[in-house]
């Protein structure tokens, strides 16, 4: 941070940056500081702007016209904003000397979409700076990467994120769950509203002893508890990665005793048990099994598909052991 209010400071920002790090490790806010610094009526002796004054607030709000900020709507940025980025791109600073872009999700960019961003990225013109934010580098156009000043975001360390879990105080056996589901805090905060991942932990403990116990009911719990949880395609998402994280640690648990974890508590002694009873090769295929339905759930197939599908392969194969 202290780079790039240093770069204000002496007036020596790019045009164009790329930050790239996981969701939650701070690229966002980055960008923010510094459109905020320099509109900033107020800054701090260390330079930082006040985050108090009218202009810092705008900001925050998302309501100074001199600052375009820009996310996915849905799954991409549709070419309709790529048209008011360049539309915006045109025109003068309204309030201020400079205009800043910050484009959240640059990775969901279509290629067409990218391709024409680039020409202003190719040809800086004077008083304006753009911020890339991804969390997949790779994605990028390679003529973007060339043309960007790349910054690279570290992830916030585990015990960091626990931390400021607890300062939050959300429970240990949800940090355990949400420190393996992600590392950010606007995710986590997001799945702990409402007790979401209350609920997801319980509800996937009473599908997996059902499924331990061989019983068909499984297949209904589906319908009346997982389904209820599945309500967008974030939360469709992260409770596809939590059922793989279960079958990983049954996995685990076959080989190494000591590799249980409280992300699910209520479900410890049955995940030795199902690990004892089932052979490597099972624990592979069920694993496999899972791990596919997050393919399945990026190629859009219905949600409620995908785990009955998963569920009944599931209790074929350990009615193989019955």
């Amino acid at each position: 941070m202290n780079h790039f209010i240093h770069l204000v400071t002496t007036n020596r920002l790019s045009h164009a940056y790329l930050f790239s790090g996981l969701p939650g490790c701070g690229k966002r806010a980055v960008a923010q500081v510094v459109a905020m610094r320099l509109f900033c009526q107020q800054p701090t002796n260390s330079g930082l702007p006040c985050g108090h004054c009218p202009e810092c607030r705008r900001i925050l709000a998302g309501d100074n016209p001199d600052v375009v900020m820009v996310e996915p709507d849905g799954q991409r940025i549709k070419i309709d904003q790529v048209r008011y980025i360049k539309d915006e791109f045109s025109k003068s600073p309204v309030e201020g000397a400079t205009k800043v872009f910050i484009i959240e999700g640059a990775e969901t960019l279509t290629t067409n979409a990218a391709n024409g961003l680039l020409k202003f990225i190719e040809e800086p013109v004077a008083n304006r700076v753009i911020f890339l934010l991804t969390t997949n580098k790779s994605m990028i156009l390679p003529t973007i990467l060339s043309r960007s000043q790349v910054v690279e975001f570290p992830a916030l360390s585990s015990s960091a994120f626990a931390d400021t879990l607890r300062e939050r105080q959300i429970s240990d056996n949800q940090i355990s769950l949400l420190s393996a589901l992600t590392n950010s805090l606007e995710i986590a905060e997001k799945l702990t509203n409402d007790d979401w991942l209350a609920n997801c932990q319980h509800e996937l403990s009473r599908w997996f002893g059902q499924l331990a116990k061989r019983d068909d009911m499984a297949f209904v719990t589906v319908s009346t508890g997982l389904m209820p949880l599945a309500s967008d395609r974030d939360h469709q998402g992260v409770l596809l990665d939590a059922i793989i994280l279960l079958w990983e640690t049954t996995l685990r648990v076959k080989y190494l005793p000591d590799a249980l974890d409280t992300a699910f508590p209520e479900l410890q002694q049955t995940t030795v048990n199902v690990a004892q009873s089932l052979t490597r090769q099972q624990l592979l295929d069920i694993l496999t099994a899972a791990l596919g339905t997050k393919k399945l759930l990026a190629s859009n197939m219905n949600i409620q598909s995908i785990l009955e599908t998963l569920t009944l392969n599931i209790l074929a194969e350990l009615k193989k052991v019955a």
